[in-house]
Parts: structure tokens; C-alpha cells; sequence
């Protein structure tokens, strides 16, 4: 029965016929998190094994992103750091608050648009806390019945008249960076829009970027680069079967 019931699944799968998603939760349209917002985020770092509290402000118009470490603790020679990620670039420009100084590098992450992608798996549905009480909020996952299994689970307040759709709870993983990425990020005091979009812009003591190769990701977001053209059908190629891992 066991090898029938796998037989009929691999031929699904071989002729396109669709597979149903094994959750419970009714399938719906997953909705879209406003492009540019602020707020404030906890990121646990599952690989370097420690956790960070930032401000961030998140542009996914230019697929730029600036984080402000936060001063909640006080450690004798600690130093604060900002950070100004340019994905179309590739760049990242690292800033010491304590001297201002800043040095610039290569991105070794891929771009993470913080929304919900458009084929989405709804894995369930609930309350936060206390029943009646807590907040109401959607898990998604970017797991694909019969297909890919999840590098992706958002937890999302569902869209209303008056907003949602904003990230509460992402976990992230991708082991084909070097170093490997394993992310629970936490959101929260998220606003719509930017209020100064020169945050973006490098301090003046900052060196000129070098010219990094385009970043490669795996968001489903088309990165758009000057001169693409030279890349080619293998970069083409290649940014689209990243998407699939």
C-alpha cells in the first residue's frame, strides 16, 4: 500500500497533475507587506550563536536596507555599528558609531524582501497569547507540496481594511552561503513609509564602493543591474534555479 501511495505521488508530480497541500489550513492568496516601511527587530544568529536589537529601515523599491544596532546594554568597549546594505549593488557599507569610521564589503547574504512570496504555502492560522486576547496572525512557509521543502516560515498579521500584512516572526535559513545563514528574526514598532530616505546615502567618510558582482536571490525578486546584458543567459539561469533552494 505504502509503495502505491508513492508511485501515485511521483507520477502526479511527473505529469503535472497538481497536488493538494498536506495542511489543513484553507488555501488563500497571500497578501502583500507595504514596500517600504521602519521599525524595530530582534535577530537571533543561530549560527554565530548570538542575538541582536536594531533599527531598521527597509526599502524594497531599491533593495536597500539600514540596520541601527541598539544601545540596550552597556559593556565596557563595545563598539555600535550601522549598516547600509545596497542589494543591487551588492555592497554593504559598514559604520563604527563610536569612531565614526566606515569600511566597505562585499554582501554575503541574500536579499530577504520581509513579505510574503507570491507562492506561498498558508500553513495555519491561530492567536498569539491568550485566546480572545491575543494577536491573530497567519504562518506561511515557501514550501511547495510534493516540490521543495521550507528554507522560509513567516508569521504575518493577516491584511484589513486599516493595513496588516506585517512581518511578526521570520525564520530563514540557506546553507549555500558562505557562512551559512540560520535566522529568527522578531519584528516589531513597524510604521508604513520612510520618513528620510537620505538614510540610505554613506556618510561622507565612507570610501567609494568597489564593483561587486550582482548578488544572486533567493526571494523571487528580480534584481535589476546596470550592463545585465553581460552576464548573460547562465546568470539568468542561474538566479532562477537558486530561487528553487
Amino acid at each position: 500500500m505504502n509503495k502505491l501511495i508513492l508511485l501515485s505521488v511521483v507520477v502526479a508530480v511527473a505529469t503535472g497533475i497538481n497536488v493538494p497541500p498536506s495542511t489543513s489550513v484553507e488555501q488563500q492568496p497571500p497578501c502583500q507587506t507595504a514596500a517600504q516601511w521602519e521599525g524595530r527587530a530582534s535577530e537571533w544568529d543561530h549560527v554565530q550563536g548570538r542575538n541582536n536589537r536594531f533599527l531598521i529601515s527597509f526599502d524594497g523599491v531599491g533593495l536597500r536596507k539600514r540596520v541601527i544596532e541598539e544601545k540596550k546594554s552597556f559593556m565596557p568597549g563595545r563598539r555600535f555599528y550601522e549598516y547600509l546594505m545596497e542589494y543591487k549593488t551588492n555592497t554593504m557599507y559598514t559604520i563604527n558609531m563610536n569612531l565614526q569610521t566606515c569600511t566597505v564589503s562585499q554582501l554575503k547574504q541574500p536579499w530577504q524582501n520581509h513579505t510574503i512570496p507570491s507562492d506561498a504555502t498558508l500553513e495555519d492560522e491561530y492567536e498569539m497569547g491568550d485566546p480572545g486576547s491575543g494577536l491573530h496572525v497567519q504562518e506561511w512557509s515557501d514550501r511547495l507540496p510534493a516540490r521543495r521543502s521550507e528554507s522560509w516560515i513567516g508569521i504575518y498579521t493577516p491584511k484589513t481594511e486599516n493595513g496588516g500584512c506585517w512581518p511578526v516572526v521570520e525564520v530563514f535559513t540557506d546553507d549555500t552561503t558562505d557562512p551559512p545563514v540560520s535566522l529568527t528574526t522578531r519584528f516589531f514598532d513597524i510604521t508604513p513609509g520612510i520618513k528620510n530616505m537620505s538614510v540610505f546615502v554613506p556618510p561622507s567618510f565612507c570610501p567609494p564602493s568597489d564593483d561587486f558582482e550582482p548578488p544572486i536571490t533567493n526571494q523571487y525578486v528580480e534584481i535589476h543591474v546596470e550592463n545585465a546584458e553581460n552576464y548573460g543567459p547562465i546568470y539568468t539561469f542561474y538566479n532562477y534555479i537558486k530561487s528553487w533552494f
